[in-house]
């Protein structure tokens, strides 16, 4: 199936209409067309257009999410070369990056684009997936915002997994880990209230 936005290119080059390209034959001048069999291919044609998109919008995220997975593994091997102990970092770093993967995994791998056609007649402030929950208050999940909060959650969660461990070797080496021990944790209130008002703000635009 072409793309949408070829549709009329392409019925123009052949010399048919838009409805023949899409039926794959010639009609009938004098035969009358049902319309709803006309709605049928049009629709057929949008969803298809919209799952390819979808399709390789998720591939591309799921490079991405492979790419940081790489990136963090390497920078928490440094730590542990440039002689910290995997114990000194559990509490933090090794949980912090872990739970950031965690989600990230779901949302880049698992995490449905769209959801059902009920949010959008209704105003739902939370959406249930599985074993994932987010809940919302104010802030009304539809067709409309969701694909961009999805968003909004992969870059923060991937972001997170390579800029947290990088933060932690250039702090810990570069000048001490009693340093590190106290922004540590201005950095996660950071990220996590960086997460909660980015959402708000997409969210409520799109709502």
């Amino acid at each position: 199936m072409p793309n949408v936005v070829l549709l009329i290119p392409i019925a123009d080059v052949l010399d048919v209409t838009v409805t023949e390209l899409l039926r794959g034959e010639k009609i009938d001048t004098q035969k009358n067309i049902d319309t709803k069999e006309v709605e049928e291919l049009v629709v057929g044609s949008l969803d298809m257009a919209v799952r390819n998109s979808i399709h390789q919008h998720r591939k591309n995220w799921i490079l991405a999410y492979l790419l940081c997975f790489l990136i963090s593994i390497t920078e928490i091997i440094m730590l542990v070369v440039s002689g910290n102990s995997i114990a000194e970092m559990k509490d933090d770093i090794l949980l912090v990056t872990g739970l950031m993967l965690l989600f990230g995994a779901w949302f880049c791998f698992f995490a449905k684009d769209m959801l059902p056609t009920y949010y959008d007649a209704n105003k739902i402030n939370y959406v249930s997936q599985g074993i994932f929950r987010i809940h919302l208050v104010g802030l009304s999940f539809n067709n409309g915002n969701w694909m961009y909060i999805c968003t909004i959650l992969k870059i923060w969660t991937l972001a997170t997994v390579v800029l947290y461990p990088l933060a932690g070797i250039i702090i810990i080496n570069c000048l001490n880990i009693a340093l590190w021990d106290i922004l540590s944790k201005i950095f996660l209130i950071m990220i996590l209230g960086g997460m909660v008002v980015s959402i708000y703000i997409i969210g409520k635009k799109y709502e």
